[in-house]
């Protein structure tokens, strides 16, 4: 069967924080973190979460995930009242200023080994904060283990690196599932715009949502969000216009209004944070494209694996060497099949 496990751990052991993404619940998310603590033995371990999936990124919920079996010595930063369920012993290092239903977030390590839940934060800074901490106490591995909801969280300003998993419990059409992934990989990897132009993004767009940049100056809009603003986008339009930055989320419908107007593409680059902030369709996409739209991200975000459940929950199982294949035909990176590897816990 193939299997490109040897690479991805060697790609993996590049990095010091890795995002773990889910296309859907019972991918395999919870099975791929326990994979990678096992193959991560020599390095100063230490694990995290983001928030429950369908809530707000502000508001600080949870869900019930599966358990995550940790060696003595294995950094957490998670919910209070979460770790004092766990079957592993902890000390605790340090109680963060992040509330939550479920106590404050508090910075842990294993002195026995055991299973344990992960219940983090649910905000980006939050998130930050956890990793800043994580390091201080020696952390030189961090996996923060991604929510359904929050692909944002394989941002490049939260972590260097990301996994992605897909499964059966997505589709049950091989071909389905392989285009959807693809499509929203495709998002993730967008080309990144010139040095120059992502400095002079970071540089206009820290207080504002959208602005343009023609060839002898540069017009920043007021609007508090980028989301419905096609019309200023449209009547902004000149044959000086080169850049429009946009701070937000890029939607399906922004894209379908610019389609629908006057608006030249062809000499336009739309410039977006990174690639988690697109939720166009396929269609509406290649649309774009073809009347030669352009979309690149100020930052890169690096997916450095596929992995692969072929079991969805009700028990069927899909091909894993058709989909190894469909997606090795289409992109190069390392793709294999998790259930090769189960470590007793199932997502």
């Amino acid at each position: 069967m193939h299997n490109d496990f040897g690479e991805f751990i060697k790609e993996i052991l590049k990095y010091k924080t890795i995002s773990i993404i889910g296309m859907e619940k019972n991918t395999g998310k919870t099975t791929t973190l326990n994979f990678i603590i096992n193959v991560v033995k020599d390095r100063k371990l230490a694990l995290t979460s983001v928030g429950r999936d369908g809530e707000e990124e502000d508001i600080v919920t949870f869900t019930h995930k599966p358990r995550i079996y940790v060696q003595e010595g294995t950094l957490v930063a998670t919910a209070k009242n979460v770790l004092l369920k766990s079957d592993a012993g902890f000390e605790i290092l340090e109680v963060l200023n992040i509330g939550t239903p479920m106590g404050d977030i508090v910075i842990a390590k294993s002195i026995t080994a055991g299973f344990v839940e992960i219940a983090g934060p649910a905000t980006k800074n939050q998130i930050k904060e956890v990793i800043y901490r994580l390091k201080f106490y020696g952390a030189d591995f961090i996996l923060v283990d991604g929510a359904l909801s929050r692909k944002s969280f394989a941002a490049p300003t939260i972590t260097e690196a990301a996994v992605m998993c897909t499964g059966a419990a997505f589709s049950e059409k091989v071909k389905l599932l392989c285009e959807e992934t693809l499509n929203f990989m495709s998002f993730l990897r967008l080309p990144k715009a010139s040095e120059e132009v992502s400095k002079l993004y970071e540089k206009v767009m820290e207080h504002s949502r959208l602005a343009f940049i023609y060839e002898n100056c540069i017009k920043k809009s007021k609007v508090e969000t980028a989301i419905s603003s096609y019309e200023e986008v449209i009547s902004n339009y000149s044959k000086e216009l080169n850049y429009v930055f946009i701070k937000g989320i890029l939607t399906d419908n922004f894209i379908l209004k610019l389609l629908a107007s006057n608006f030249v593409f062809k000499k336009v680059i739309f410039v977006v944070e990174d690639g988690t902030k697109i939720f166009v369709k396929k269609s509406t996409y290649d649309r774009f494209i073809l009347k030669g739209g352009s979309i690149k991200a100020a930052q890169s975000i690096n997916v450095v694996g596929i992995s692969v459940n072929p079991w969805s929950p009700s028990g069927y199982v899909l091909n894993y060497e058709e989909i190894y294949n469909m997606f090795k035909s289409k992109i190069d990176v390392p793709i294999f099949n998790v259930r090769e590897y189960e470590v007793d816990v199932i997502e």
